[in-house]
Order: structure tokens, then sequence, then C-alpha cells
């Protein structure tokens, strides 16, 4: 049992080292390119909120970015998950491995992306003039990474295995993140939601996922009621992942 579980860690560690290899290579940048993206997109939304619209918040910079490179992880892990089986054809038909590695990896794929990015938020952190708080940040950190790989992984497994079967899947997953990038909060704060419609923006679950790394950046204490929120979508996701994953993985080979 113990070689079996090694061989299954040595071969995701090569599927997420090769397609990171793959992804960069003959790049200039390398991995700067992973971390473009959302910085391109905390820019632009920066300077369309705090100089058009003229957001009055303190440190918005450090906000958009706290926010936006554990959305990238989600976000990318998820769309690019969803088509890691009808991707993989001739893995998924050929090679005698367990299926679940695939989405693992393309999770883990973005993981080490996210924690590429690290120190781009802590130094605009320290631009910023804010203190940084080891202490906190010493098992809150890891903790949150964690978390969010448990987070999104189910969510890759249902999009992944749903797409063998509906191509469409792949689209809807696409669409429905740019929908919740807006509901989150992840450009405005909650407290310029009004009152009476901020319990529903907290129905959302990726707005505790995102409060939660805000606040861990920030260098306080998670509030237990973020921790047992996050612990709870994971639950929800997982059952919901392996009901899916029982009731119609069989067929994921015959129909890729």
């Amino acid at each position: 049992m113990i070689g079996r579980n090694l061989q299954t860690a040595e071969l995701l560690y090569l599927l997420v080292l090769k397609e990171l290899k793959v992804r960069y290579k003959r790049s200039v940048l390398g991995y700067l390119w992973a971390i473009a993206n959302p910085f391109a997109f905390a820019f632009v939304y920066w300077v369309a909120f705090k100089f058009i619209m003229r957001v009055q918040m303190e440190n918005y910079t450090v906000f958009i970015l706290t926010g936006m490179f554990p959305w990238a992880w989600l976000s990318q892990a998820a769309i690019q998950g969803t088509g890691s089986f009808t991707n993989n054809l001739s893995l998924v038909r050929h090679v005698k491995l367990p299926k679940l590695i695939l989405p693992c990896s393309n999770v883990l794929q973005e993981m080490a992306h996210f924690v590429l990015a690290i120190p781009v938020v802590f130094v605009f952190i320290a631009l910023s003039s804010e203190q940084i708080h080891a202490v906190p940040l010493l098992w809150q950190l890891p903790m949150m990474l964690v978390l969010q790989a448990f987070f999104v992984f189910p969510i890759t497994v249902i999009g992944a295995v749903l797409n063998v079967y509906v191509r469409d899947i792949q689209y809807l997953v696409g669409i429905m993140f740019s929908v919740f990038f807006f509901v989150t909060p992840m450009v405005y704060p909650l407290s310029m939601v009004p009152v009476e419609y901020r319990a529903y923006f907290k129905l959302n679950p990726a707005y505790w996922l995102i409060d939660s790394w805000r606040i861990v950046f920030a260098g306080d204490v998670l509030p237990l009621g973020h921790i047992a929120s996050v612990i709870g979508w994971i639950l929800a996701f997982s059952l919901v992942a392996a009901w899916v994953y029982r009731r119609l993985a069989g067929r994921i080979a015959e129909l890729i």
C-alpha cells in the first residue's frame, strides 16, 4: 500500500512538473507569466476604481492583490481542470493510473503559481507601509494553502467528470467564474454593499475563501467563523464530487 501511494505521489509530481515545463518552454519570462495576468487585472481595476470611480479606501492596491492572486488559483484551476480528462485522452485510455490524479495536477500547478506570487504580495504590502506580522503568517499561510487546495479540488473533479458527458461545461465554468468575480466581492469591499444585501454575498463560498486570504495577508488571526465556513464548503463540495465521480466516472475512458 505504501509503495503504491509513493508511486501515485511520484506520478503526480511528474505530471505537474511536465505541465509547468511545457507551459514555459522557450519563454523568456518563465513563471512571471503566471503572475502577469492577475497583476494586469489588478492594475486595471486599481486604476478604474481608485482614479475613475474614486473608491475611498486605504491601501486599495493591497486589497486588490490579496484577493486577485488567490482568485487566479481558484478560477484557473477550475477552468483548466474541467478539461483534465478530455485533454488527456491517451493517459486516460492507455495508462493505468488513478484518474483523479489529472484534476489534482491542475490544482497543484496553479498552487505552484500562487506560491511563487506570494513574494509579490508581500512587496506591495511593504511598499504600502503596512506592517507584516510574521507569527500569524507562520501557521495561517500553510493552513490556507491546504484549505484552498481541498476547496478547489472537488470543484475541479465535478467539472472534469461532467465535461466528459457534456462538453459545454468547460464554457459554462468560465462564464460562472466571470460572474462570481463580481459578486465575491473582489474589487470592492463588502462594506460598500448595502447592509440589507450583505447576507446574500456571504452565501457565495468564494467570499469566505478570499476574505480569509485578505485577513491572513493583513497579519490578523483568522476568525473561527471563517475557518468553519471554508471547511463547511469543502465538505459540501467533496460530498457532491464523490457522488458525481462514483456515478459517472466508469464511462470516462469510453466517452472521451
